[in-house]
């Protein structure tokens, strides 16, 4: 029997090492792999197997240049192999080369053909390119090959969700979460998505099953509680955070869930309790000492509430948004003499509502300059009390300072010192003249005895966290329009000021809101009418502050300066508040504002010499 060829044997050897090195690969021994197949590429650089191999080990030990050498060389070799071109798009990826990624998917596919696994990896690419709209194609087509990819599925959910396409979120999360439902994140994902399209059965139904998968879990029901505050669930809210708390009495943040599920809808003695024992737990917490202090003020207990509220100043997002001057901060001191500045916050109604503390430091013998944004210096500037209305801090110095609603501690406010000084703001003789021809322009009062001149504002801004519950759809108010014998002029601002337009056909109704340069053409208009009735926004402030005759709309959700249940508002004399009864139910509101109207109507006519 003759010899074996020495090339045999070497042959013989490198295919046991390469199997060995395949085996130990597969068995996660990549580094003991690795060593193997480059004593193989020693011998046998030209290997295609063992390159394409080590490429992926290399991969796998995080040494992605040298797997991307390793595959380049093998594709040299063997151009029109797909699997090669598929890999080599991998480890691109890994090293963050997003578009040659891309590239290498593609030859991929022209060379083998739709796969799941192939279009879900270019949709990945696509997807971290930012080129949303392509990735979701490519997963569509994944999951066309492999339905129950829940990689591809729930990247489409996503997706959907982020381009706002929430029919398509809705029915792609309903599907993940089919595949797998043991994902808190894709249950708590899928509620958003849902509850954005108002998909009522399967929301509820997730609920119920997300609470009783997770019901030993009080973290996870904490995050529950956060995402149907997000969706507006707020009954929901309120049953998870007990449930929360029955597992953990020590969680500050299931109380503090639990107050503003319960405050949200109006319950504030209720909601109380809650935020009572969130402060017990954690008296170092500023956020739940500040919601703690919001209820005290709104149930009228404002010695407590307004000491609470100063907390609030202590937070980073108080820090982060609000003008804190170096001079020195007052905190009560006598004023006489005193050179002050008071730096108005949050937005122009509240700088509108808390500007009258200028008057009320005058009174005490300050010299006050006021800090206020530019919209609401228009209208400040007509205060007795104030030497500058300003818009920039200023040098200085000054004796004291201090932000508008932190005074009401420091001066001791009691509901019956308010409304401190009425009226605080007056409107401009000249504008007055002005936009009283130019009204009677639009609606002579020739023949119009006993007709009402009424102003409305249907929405506030559309920033505002509380914009949600206080804004109305303008068709919810055409009960309102309808009532004979008024006149209506919009002064709304804004993105929804031309939404009044559609309605001057039906109605005596005309709108102002692109004409209206800025408050003082806003409150000069107020004067010429005979009653605003407003949404909770700077136009019923400002109507307020100059003792006009308004009517607000306020939502059921706990605002703390409208108090509980009142009619009236100690703050402004002039104004009539109509509440609300069920979050996001406007139709009582509004029949008792029409009801106010008619009967406003009625007293004019009789009043009207034409009678």
């Amino acid at each position: 029997m003759s010899a074996m060829s020495p090339a045999y044997t070497e042959d013989v050897e490198r295919s046991a090492l390469t199997s060995k090195a395949d085996a130990l690969f597969s068995a996660s021994c990549v580094a003991e792999a690795a060593s193997i197949y480059e004593l193989v590429l020693a011998t046998e650089p030209g290997n295609v197997h063992v390159l394409h191999q080590m490429g992926l080990a290399c991969a796998r030990l995080n040494k992605i240049v040298e797997a991307s050498a390793y595959l380049e060389r093998a594709l040299r070799l063997e151009p029109e192999r797909g699997d090669l071109w598929e890999h080599a798009g991998l480890i691109a990826a890994m090293r963050g080369d997003y578009a040659n990624s891309e590239q290498f998917y593609r030859r991929a596919l022209s060379l083998i053909g739709s796969t799941a696994t192939l279009h879900r990896n270019l949709a990945d690419c696509l997807r971290l390119r930012g080129r949303l709209r392509e990735a979701k194609a490519q997963y569509i087509k994944a999951i066309a090959r492999e339905p129950e990819l829940h990689h591809a599925v729930r990247a489409v959910a996503q997706i959907s969700t982020d381009l706002g396409e929430s029919d398509d979120a809705a029915d792609f999360w309903l599907r993940a979460l089919a595949i797998d439902n043991s994902s808190l994140k894709d249950g708590i994902d899928a509620l958003l998505a849902f509850g954005k399209v108002k998909l009522e059965l399967p929301l509820s139904r997730l609920v119920s099953e997300l609470r009783m998968r997770h019901a030993t879990d009080a973290t996870a029901l904490e995050a529950l509680c956060l995402a149907l505050y997000r969706i507006d669930r707020f009954a929901e809210m309120f049953s998870v955070a007990r449930q929360g708390i029955a597992l953990d009495l020590q969680s500050v943040r299931l109380h503090r869930y639990a107050a503003h599920a319960l405050s949200v809808r109006g319950y504030v003695k209720e909601a109380m309790a809650y935020s009572a024992e969130a402060v017990r737990l954690q008296p170092a917490d500023e956020i739940s000492q500040f919601q703690h202090a919001e209820l005290e003020i709104n149930a009228s207990n404002y010695e407590v509430g307004w000491s609470r509220h100063n907390l609030f100043y202590n937070t980073p997002l108080a820090r982060s948004t609000r003008v804190f001057p170096e001079f020195r901060i007052w905190e009560g001191e006598p004023v006489n003499g005193r050179t002050f500045l008071l730096v108005g916050e949050q937005g122009r109604g509240d700088e509108i509502q808390f500007v009258r503390f200028a008057e009320w430091l005058h009174q005490q013998g300050a010299v006050v300059d006021v800090l206020v944004s530019e919209p609401v210096a228009v209208i400040a500037r007509s205060m007795t009390g104030v030497r500058s209305v300003l818009t920039r801090l200023p040098r200085g110095p000054y004796d004291y300072w201090s932000h508008m609603q932190r005074m009401p501690e420091h001066m001791g406010l009691k509901l019956s010192t308010l409304p401190i000084a009425m009226p605080y703001v007056t409107a401009q003789p000249h504008l007055i003249a002005f936009w009283k021809a130019r009204l009677e322009a639009l609606a002579p009062s020739v023949n119009r005895s006993g007709k009402l001149r009424v102003g409305i504002v249907w929405a506030g801004g559309p920033h505002s966290a509380l914009d949600r519950f206080r804004s109305i759809d303008i068709h919810a108010l055409r009960p309102l329009f309808s009532v004979p014998g008024t006149t209506w002029f919009s002064l709304q601002k804004g993105e929804r000021e031309r939404e009044g337009e559609a309605l001057t056909d039906a109605f005596d109704f005309h709108t102002l809101g692109p004409v209206i340069e800025d408050f003082g053409d806003t409150l000069a208009i107020l004067a010429t009418l005979d009653l605003v009735v407003s949404v909770d926004t700077s136009v019923a402030h400002l109507a307020g502050a100059a003792n006009l005759p308004v009517w607000v709309l306020v939502p059921a959700y706990a605002q703390w300066r409208w108090l509980q249940e009142r009619t009236d508002s100690p703050w402004y004399p002039s104004m009539r508040l109509f509440r609300q009864r069920e979050l996001g139910n406007w139709d009582s509101a509004i029949g008792e504002v029409r009801a106010a109207l008619e009967e406003r109507h009625l007293q004019a006519s009789e009043k009207s010499p034409d009678r």
